[in-house]
């Protein structure tokens, strides 16, 4: 679910604005890019369709398959929103380069006119691991998966918030991409990202934070400061999905299917729905599954992340340094000190 943006003013970096010139976009290398009934879709976002494109051999060798971001022609009149905001998102997305973030590749039309994103394929999407994970009730993801996810990403965050000043703005498990057996973890999707200041925080007042809500936190949603932390909720809620396998906030929805009558299942649903809206921006509870003790600092580091306290949750870069020593970072609120197994 998304926030509704047919009111928000497109996001305007003052470094974006320099990216955009003509020269710089134009310098992208060419490709042409087919319609869309003649590539692969792969999925699509708020006004955009993702399409793969299989490149032939050059001179006897493989090329890689390229992820196609393209403007839905069916999204009305927010269209020119979009186009803004791919414009926008290719501009940044050049700018940046990390080895765990989706890397950019062109920007250009296809044959149909239509303008196209090219980037780096990025194989699948951690949503779609995770769904595939569920439905299989494999359970959990084990604790080296998770913690592979976690430094990746958290990884690129350090370097977009610390060097780059940028808050990606829409972090979860549909814009990871996952290659391989986790070796590769990057985050994709550049379209509504926020420029920070010296503290973090965005440069713009009147900056508008999109995000999806189910991996929005508290103080945004009540109008509170954009910051870096910002970003960090939604990484703790990456982590939830991997643990749950759900999707933040959601486990409260019943399922139609342990209703014998619709009335009851309606009223249920609607009751839900409350619960739902409540419970939004708020730490959800691990339910579903009992954890072993090898799970402890992956949980510990969720429960960090998702203090209802900006100040309270750590940085990215605390993140990266804590994982890499294997230790708690400094800012993890107490946890109790299980024996065998975790049950929250």
């Amino acid at each position: 679910m998304q926030f509704d943006v047919s009111n928000c003013t497109p996001l305007r970096h003052g470094r974006v604005r320099t990216l955009l010139n003509e020269s710089s976009l134009a310098s992208s290398p060419s490709l042409q890019i087919p319609a869309s009934p003649f590539m692969k879709h792969l999925g699509f976002g708020t006004g955009v369709n993702v399409y793969l494109i299989e490149r032939s051999p050059r001179q006897g060798q493989y090329r890689s398959p390229w992820a196609i971001k393209k403007i839905n022609k069916k999204c009305g009149g927010n269209e020119m929103t979009y186009i803004e905001r791919l414009k926008e998102e290719a501009a940044i997305l050049k700018s940046l380069h990390h080895k765990n973030i989706v890397g950019f590749r062109s920007f250009t039309k296809s044959e149909d006119g239509t303008l196209c994103l090219a980037m780096e394929d990025g194989e699948k999407s951690l949503f779609s691991m995770i769904e595939d994970r569920m439905s299989t009730e494999t359970g959990p993801f084990p604790v080296q998966c998770i913690l592979e996810v976690a430094a990746q990403v958290s990884s690129a965050l350090a370097y977009l918030h610390n060097e780059k000043r940028i808050l990606h703005g829409d972090l979860k498990s549909a814009n990871i991409l996952v290659q391989g057996d986790f070796e590769v973890v990057r985050i994709c999707d550049f379209g509504v990202t926020i420029q920070l200041n010296e503290l973090l925080e965005a440069s713009d007042p009147e900056a508008q934070y999109v995000g999806t809500e189910s991996w929005c936190s508290k103080d945004v949603m009540d109008g509170g400061v954009i910051s870096d932390k910002t970003d960090i909720y939604a990484y703790g809620m990456i982590l939830y999905e991997m643990l749950t396998l759900v999707i933040p906030h959601m486990h409260v929805f019943p399922e139609e299917e342990d209703f014998s009558i619709t009335e009851e299942f309606e009223r249920e649903f609607e009751q839900a729905e409350i619960e739902y809206q409540n419970s939004l921006g708020t730490r959800p509870p691990l339910l579903n599954y009992q954890y072993d003790i090898a799970y402890q600092s992956v949980i510990e580091l969720f429960w960090a992340c998702s203090q209802s306290a900006p100040e309270d949750r750590p940085s990215a870069a605390q993140i990266v340094e804590g994982l890499k020593q294997h230790t708690e970072i400094e800012s993890y609120i107490a946890m109790p000190d299980p024996k065998g197994k975790l049950e929250f």
